[in-house]
């Protein structure tokens, strides 16, 4: 009787604890705009003490009832607070600038007897779009077969940094043909991206005597990343991270539970589900896994439209992997909000241009003599030929 009468005391107990029941940190917040940053909870009954609001750890804002005014704001580089829309639940801030960016918190404080505290965190990103489109350099006004064409496209500089990419004719180069720059540093903590472009014309690029080439810069924020990992030494178990929700975070599954040197190590990681597809990435003792060990499989397709993501990793255990703690092997899963998409597009050797941008001569002078000129070479000769293979047949 007594056990019985024990249980149930504490799990009345339990369930009338204070509860934070959810941050509102928006992930990606565009410059200069306001934000709104909520925290929802409940006191089960208990009376509140204080909210406080911290920026990477720092308090900028607390509300306390006690207090006249409740509220209260200290100075804090990049985080403008505006009080009088500002309560117990919210805070609003009525700018950003590019100090904002940081992980900020709620914590809850209930009075006495319980003194009980809750608290959660989340990462605010400000983002800055590029002013142009991508900017190609080193242009040719013509290209025939066998020519080298070596180009360069830049990115306008943004936060975060463009990704950027090319296509010939439509098609995806190949990554053979790219060379990657080191990303330059603007005022403001702006970042400008350069990829070139290098390739020789092949009579496969020539689309009826045009060159086709379109760079395209895509600005994109992270949001979301988790990962999961386990650890081979003698044997293999999964990391005790309790951070990562079992909902959210990639799961790893793996055929063997020990491993020895010389063993071929597969382990699979799939992303939870979603409705949009999730980067997975492989990690060996924290250093990006080759390529060739990595197994990129179609994402799983459920019946209700969403979606995993998965990916395999499979290699040969050597005394090289073990460290002192063992093989760490982590996937992380990433996803990602699209903030911008800008396209550059050239077509060369003809009379067609497209975005506005007309290949010059080498006068400075719109020319498409040179172009016309190498255009009827090419059919005149191509039809020679024809006519040639004709009369072979005919003797």
């Amino acid at each position: 009787m007594f056990a019985s009468f024990f249980v149930v005391t504490i799990f009345v107990e339990a369930a009338l604890s204070l509860k934070l029941v959810d941050l509102h940190v928006p992930a990606v917040v565009r410059l200069t705009s306001p934000v709104w940053l909520y925290c929802w909870y409940n006191l089960e009954g208990d009376d509140l003490y204080s909210v406080k609001w911290y920026k990477n750890h720092v308090e900028f804002y607390r509300f306390l009832p006690s207090d006249n005014p409740p509220g209260q704001k200290y100075d804090l580089v990049g985080v403008h607070v505006d009080l009088k829309n500002s309560n117990q639940t919210h805070v609003y801030l009525d700018q950003t600038d590019l100090n904002t960016d940081g992980l900020y918190g709620c914590e809850v404080s209930t009075e006495a007897p319980s003194y009980k505290t809750v608290q959660a965190e989340k990462k605010l990103k400000v983002y800055v779009l590029p002013r142009d489109k991508p900017a190609i350099e080193g242009l040719e006004s013509v290209y025939g077969i066998g020519d080298e064409v070596n180009v360069t496209c830049g990115s306008s500089p943004s936060k975060p940094p463009a990704q950027l990419s090319w296509l010939i004719n439509g098609q995806p180069a190949e990554p053979t043909f790219l060379t990657t720059y080191e990303t330059q540093r603007h005022l403001e903590g702006l970042q400008r991206t350069m990829l070139g472009l290098n390739f020789i014309v092949t009579f496969t690029h020539l689309k009826h005597g045009m060159l086709s080439l379109d760079c395209t810069a895509i600005v994109s924020q992270e949001y979301y990343s988790q990962s999961g990992e386990i650890v081979i030494g003698g044997r293999i178990r999964a990391d005790p991270s309790d951070f990562v929700p079992p909902e959210k975070g990639p799961t790893l599954v793996t055929g063997k539970k020990e491993y020895r040197v010389g063993d071929i190590v597969e382990v699979n990681c799939s992303s939870s589900r979603d409705t949009k597809n999730t980067q997975l990435t492989w990690f060996v003792n924290d250093q990006k896994a080759s390529h060739f060990y990595v197994i990129n499989y179609p994402p799983i397709i459920y019946k209700d439209g969403v979606m995993s993501s998965l990916i395999g990793l499979k290699f040969r255990l050597t005394h090289t992997h073990l460290l002192s703690e063992g093989l760490r092997i982590k996937c992380t899963s990433t996803k990602s909000i699209v903030l911008d998409t800008k396209n550059q597009k050239v077509i060369i050797g003809g009379t067609q241009h497209s975005s506005g941008l007309h290949v010059l001569a080498s006068n400075g002078k719109e020319s498409n003599t040179k172009g016309l000129w190498n255009m009827m070479l090419w059919s005149w000769s191509f039809t020679l030929a024809f006519v040639q293979s004709l009369c072979a047949d005919q003797l």
